[in-house]
Protein backbone atom coordinates (compact mmCIF):
# COMPACT_ATOMS: atom_id res chain seq x y z
CA UNK A 1 0.00 0.00 0.00
CA UNK A 2 1.27 3.55 -0.43
CA UNK A 3 -0.04 6.60 0.98
CA UNK A 4 0.62 10.17 -0.48
CA UNK A 5 -0.01 13.47 1.09
CA UNK A 6 -0.02 16.34 -1.11
CA UNK A 7 0.23 19.83 0.64
CA UNK A 8 -0.51 23.10 -0.64
CA UNK A 9 2.91 24.50 -0.81
CA UNK A 10 4.15 21.61 -2.99
CA UNK A 11 5.55 19.22 -0.43
CA UNK A 12 4.38 15.85 -0.96
CA UNK A 13 4.86 12.91 1.90
CA UNK A 14 5.03 9.13 0.07
CA UNK A 15 4.89 6.01 2.69
CA UNK A 16 4.76 2.69 1.42
CA UNK A 17 4.45 -0.24 3.63
CA UNK A 18 3.29 -3.76 3.30
CA UNK A 19 0.16 -5.58 4.82
CA UNK A 20 0.51 -8.90 4.51
CA UNK A 21 -3.09 -10.96 3.40
CA UNK A 22 -4.77 -12.38 6.48
CA UNK A 23 -3.42 -9.21 8.87
CA UNK A 24 -5.25 -8.85 11.89
CA UNK A 25 -4.70 -6.38 14.98
CA UNK A 26 -2.35 -7.92 17.68
CA UNK A 27 -2.95 -7.34 21.34
CA UNK A 28 -0.76 -5.10 23.27
CA UNK A 29 1.86 -6.95 25.11
CA UNK A 30 4.81 -5.24 27.41
CA UNK A 31 8.57 -5.54 25.58
CA UNK A 32 11.29 -4.00 27.24
CA UNK A 33 12.08 -1.07 25.03
CA UNK A 34 8.44 -0.85 23.97
CA UNK A 35 7.44 2.63 25.63
CA UNK A 36 10.54 4.34 24.44
CA UNK A 37 9.63 3.22 20.81
CA UNK A 38 5.82 4.07 20.93
CA UNK A 39 7.24 7.65 22.21
CA UNK A 40 9.69 7.97 19.56
CA UNK A 41 6.92 7.16 17.10
CA UNK A 42 4.09 9.29 18.56
CA UNK A 43 6.79 12.03 18.51
CA UNK A 44 7.94 11.54 14.34
CA UNK A 45 3.88 11.35 13.77
CA UNK A 46 3.21 14.68 15.61
CA UNK A 47 6.19 16.58 13.93
CA UNK A 48 4.42 15.17 10.66
CA UNK A 49 0.78 16.16 10.88
CA UNK A 50 1.92 19.41 12.49
CA UNK A 51 3.68 19.91 9.12
CA UNK A 52 1.26 18.68 6.86
CA UNK A 53 -0.87 21.57 9.01
CA UNK A 54 1.94 24.63 8.38
CA UNK A 55 2.54 23.33 4.85
CA UNK A 56 -1.11 23.62 3.88
CA UNK A 57 -1.65 27.08 5.81
CA UNK A 58 1.57 28.83 6.64
CA UNK A 59 3.09 31.85 4.95
CA UNK A 60 5.18 34.95 5.57
CA UNK A 61 2.55 36.65 6.46
CA UNK A 62 1.71 34.84 9.34
CA UNK A 63 3.55 35.23 12.90
CA UNK A 64 5.56 32.80 15.60
CA UNK A 65 4.15 33.98 19.01
CA UNK A 66 5.78 32.90 22.75
CA UNK A 67 2.88 33.65 25.40
CA UNK A 68 4.66 33.65 28.71
CA UNK A 69 2.78 33.50 31.88
CA UNK A 70 3.34 36.40 34.66
CA UNK A 71 3.93 35.41 38.15
CA UNK A 72 0.92 36.47 39.49
CA UNK A 73 -0.74 34.50 36.47
CA UNK A 74 1.30 31.34 37.56
CA UNK A 75 0.54 31.21 41.18
CA UNK A 76 -3.36 31.75 40.57
CA UNK A 77 -4.02 29.52 37.89
CA UNK A 78 -2.12 26.55 38.54
CA UNK A 79 -1.92 26.62 42.47
CA UNK A 80 -2.23 22.83 43.48
CA UNK A 81 -1.89 21.23 40.43
CA UNK A 82 1.09 18.47 39.36
CA UNK A 83 2.99 18.88 36.50
CA UNK A 84 0.58 17.24 34.21
CA UNK A 85 -1.90 19.01 35.37
CA UNK A 86 -0.44 22.17 34.79
CA UNK A 87 0.14 21.50 31.33
CA UNK A 88 -3.27 20.78 30.74
CA UNK A 89 -4.03 23.79 32.09
CA UNK A 90 -1.72 25.99 30.27
CA UNK A 91 -3.16 24.75 26.94
CA UNK A 92 -6.98 25.03 27.77
CA UNK A 93 -5.43 28.45 28.62
CA UNK A 94 -4.23 28.65 25.12
CA UNK A 95 -7.62 27.70 23.49
CA UNK A 96 -9.07 30.45 25.87
CA UNK A 97 -6.58 32.98 24.15
CA UNK A 98 -7.30 32.24 20.43
CA UNK A 99 -11.14 32.20 21.79
CA UNK A 100 -10.73 36.09 22.54
CA UNK A 101 -8.46 37.13 19.64
CA UNK A 102 -11.03 35.32 17.11
CA UNK A 103 -13.73 37.86 18.92
CA UNK A 104 -11.22 40.85 18.67
CA UNK A 105 -10.65 39.62 14.67
CA UNK A 106 -14.12 38.95 14.23
CA UNK A 107 -15.02 39.05 10.69
CA UNK A 108 -11.18 38.10 9.67
CA UNK A 109 -10.49 34.53 9.23
CA UNK A 110 -8.09 33.27 11.69
CA UNK A 111 -5.99 30.30 11.27
CA UNK A 112 -3.28 28.49 13.89
CA UNK A 113 -1.62 26.00 15.66
CA UNK A 114 -0.21 25.76 19.23
CA UNK A 115 1.40 23.75 21.71
CA UNK A 116 1.43 24.05 25.77
CA UNK A 117 5.43 23.67 26.99
CA UNK A 118 7.07 23.28 30.05
CA UNK A 119 10.16 21.64 29.08
CA UNK A 120 13.32 22.42 27.42
CA UNK A 121 13.40 20.49 23.77
CA UNK A 122 17.49 19.85 23.72
CA UNK A 123 17.73 19.15 27.56
CA UNK A 124 14.48 17.56 28.38
CA UNK A 125 14.33 19.37 31.65
CA UNK A 126 11.45 21.21 32.88
CA UNK A 127 11.37 24.92 32.49
CA UNK A 128 8.54 27.74 33.05
CA UNK A 129 4.89 26.94 31.47
CA UNK A 130 4.60 29.04 28.10
CA UNK A 131 3.08 28.67 24.70
CA UNK A 132 4.58 28.48 21.14
CA UNK A 133 2.25 29.73 18.37
CA UNK A 134 2.00 29.95 14.68
CA UNK A 135 -0.88 32.30 13.54
CA UNK A 136 -1.90 33.17 10.37
CA UNK A 137 -4.64 35.82 9.91
CA UNK A 138 -3.60 38.35 13.08
CA UNK A 139 -2.24 41.50 13.93
CA UNK A 140 0.44 41.72 16.10
CA UNK A 141 -1.09 44.57 18.90
CA UNK A 142 -4.29 42.44 18.38
CA UNK A 143 -2.50 39.11 19.42
CA UNK A 144 -0.49 41.84 22.60
CA UNK A 145 -3.54 42.94 23.37
CA UNK A 146 -5.27 39.35 23.69
CA UNK A 147 -3.26 38.15 26.06
CA UNK A 148 -4.17 38.87 29.66
CA UNK A 149 -1.86 36.49 31.53
CA UNK A 150 1.76 37.83 31.22
CA UNK A 151 4.27 39.15 28.09
CA UNK A 152 4.03 38.37 24.68
CA UNK A 153 7.16 40.46 23.30
CA UNK A 154 8.04 37.80 21.34
CA UNK A 155 5.91 38.00 17.62
CA UNK A 156 7.84 36.84 15.38
CA UNK A 157 7.13 36.98 11.09
CA UNK A 158 7.15 33.80 9.91
CA UNK A 159 9.98 33.33 7.78
CA UNK A 160 9.51 32.04 4.00
CA UNK A 161 10.03 28.25 3.61
CA UNK A 162 8.98 25.41 0.83
CA UNK A 163 8.93 22.95 3.72
CA UNK A 164 7.27 24.03 7.69
CA UNK A 165 9.17 20.78 9.05
CA UNK A 166 11.64 22.20 11.08
CA UNK A 167 9.28 24.29 12.61
CA UNK A 168 7.01 21.63 13.56
CA UNK A 169 10.27 19.75 15.00
CA UNK A 170 10.92 22.61 17.00
CA UNK A 171 8.04 23.09 18.63
CA UNK A 172 6.84 19.21 19.08
CA UNK A 173 10.57 18.69 20.78
CA UNK A 174 9.29 20.90 23.53
CA UNK A 175 6.22 19.39 24.15
CA UNK A 176 6.32 17.02 26.93
CA UNK A 177 3.86 14.04 26.71
CA UNK A 178 1.31 13.11 28.67
CA UNK A 179 -1.49 10.44 28.38
CA UNK A 180 -4.72 11.57 26.93
CA UNK A 181 -3.56 15.19 26.06
CA UNK A 182 -2.93 16.16 22.40
CA UNK A 183 0.71 17.82 21.40
CA UNK A 184 -0.65 20.56 19.70
CA UNK A 185 -3.91 22.62 18.67
CA UNK A 186 -4.69 23.66 15.25
CA UNK A 187 -7.99 25.51 14.49
CA UNK A 188 -11.19 24.44 13.07
CA UNK A 189 -11.46 24.81 8.98
CA UNK A 190 -8.04 25.18 8.17
CA UNK A 191 -6.88 23.85 4.80
CA UNK A 192 -5.89 19.76 4.67
CA UNK A 193 -3.37 18.05 2.29
CA UNK A 194 -5.06 15.72 0.24
CA UNK A 195 -4.62 12.05 0.54
CA UNK A 196 -4.34 9.23 -1.71
CA UNK A 197 -3.69 5.82 -1.34
CA UNK A 198 -3.22 2.78 -3.80
CA UNK A 199 -2.41 -0.81 -4.25
CA UNK A 200 1.53 -1.08 -5.54
CA UNK A 201 1.60 -4.02 -7.58
CA UNK A 202 4.95 -5.81 -7.86
CA UNK A 203 7.52 -6.98 -5.39
CA UNK A 204 8.52 -5.09 -1.72
CA UNK A 205 12.32 -4.79 -3.52
CA UNK A 206 11.04 -2.26 -5.53
CA UNK A 207 12.34 1.61 -3.86
CA UNK A 208 10.05 4.21 -3.53
CA UNK A 209 9.92 7.24 -6.67
CA UNK A 210 9.59 10.77 -6.47
CA UNK A 211 8.13 12.68 -9.36
CA UNK A 212 11.32 13.23 -12.06
CA UNK A 213 13.06 16.81 -11.08
CA UNK A 214 11.46 17.01 -7.53
CA UNK A 215 13.65 18.22 -4.48
CA UNK A 216 13.85 15.38 -2.17
CA UNK A 217 13.74 16.72 1.73
CA UNK A 218 14.07 13.72 3.58
CA UNK A 219 14.55 10.21 2.79
CA UNK A 220 14.16 7.26 5.12
CA UNK A 221 17.07 4.81 4.94
CA UNK A 222 16.26 2.31 1.58
CA UNK A 223 17.05 -1.83 2.37
CA UNK A 224 15.78 -4.41 -0.44
CA UNK A 225 12.61 -5.87 1.19
CA UNK A 226 12.24 -2.37 3.48
CA UNK A 227 8.66 -3.17 4.89
CA UNK A 228 7.91 0.94 5.26
CA UNK A 229 8.93 3.23 3.27
CA UNK A 230 9.04 7.04 3.04
CA UNK A 231 9.83 10.04 1.57
CA UNK A 232 9.37 13.86 1.64
CA UNK A 233 9.65 16.30 -1.27
CA UNK A 234 9.30 19.38 -3.34
CA UNK A 235 7.47 18.78 -6.59
CA UNK A 236 8.63 20.33 -9.73
CA UNK A 237 6.96 23.55 -10.69
CA UNK A 238 4.74 22.27 -13.31
CA UNK A 239 5.58 24.42 -16.63
CA UNK A 240 2.93 24.55 -19.58
CA UNK A 241 4.15 23.73 -23.28
CA UNK A 242 5.78 27.19 -23.59
CA UNK A 243 8.13 27.22 -20.93
CA UNK A 244 6.33 29.04 -18.54
CA UNK A 245 4.72 28.06 -15.28
CA UNK A 246 1.18 26.76 -15.45
CA UNK A 247 -1.58 27.02 -12.31
CA UNK A 248 -2.25 24.14 -10.07
CA UNK A 249 -0.23 21.09 -10.59
CA UNK A 250 -2.72 18.38 -10.38
CA UNK A 251 -2.11 17.08 -13.52
CA UNK A 252 1.70 16.85 -12.67
CA UNK A 253 0.45 14.62 -9.68
CA UNK A 254 -1.57 12.62 -11.39
CA UNK A 255 0.86 11.16 -13.44
CA UNK A 256 3.27 10.71 -10.09
CA UNK A 257 0.51 8.09 -8.73
CA UNK A 258 1.41 6.12 -11.76
CA UNK A 259 4.79 5.57 -11.16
Amino acid sequence: MERMYISRNGVVEKTRFVVPEGTRERKWRKVKGRDRNRRKENDRSAVRQLARFLNCNADSSGYLVTLNFSDKSMDKIFAGMDQDQALEECQRQGSLFFRRLKRRQAGRPLCYAFVASDMDGKTGELVRRHIHAVIMGADADAIRESWKLGDCTDIRSLWSKDDFTGLAAYLIEQVREVPGMMRFIPSRGANKPEIRERVVEGSVDDEIKVQPGARVLDRSAYTAGSVVQYVRYLRRPPRNKRGGHKEGAKNDVDDETEK
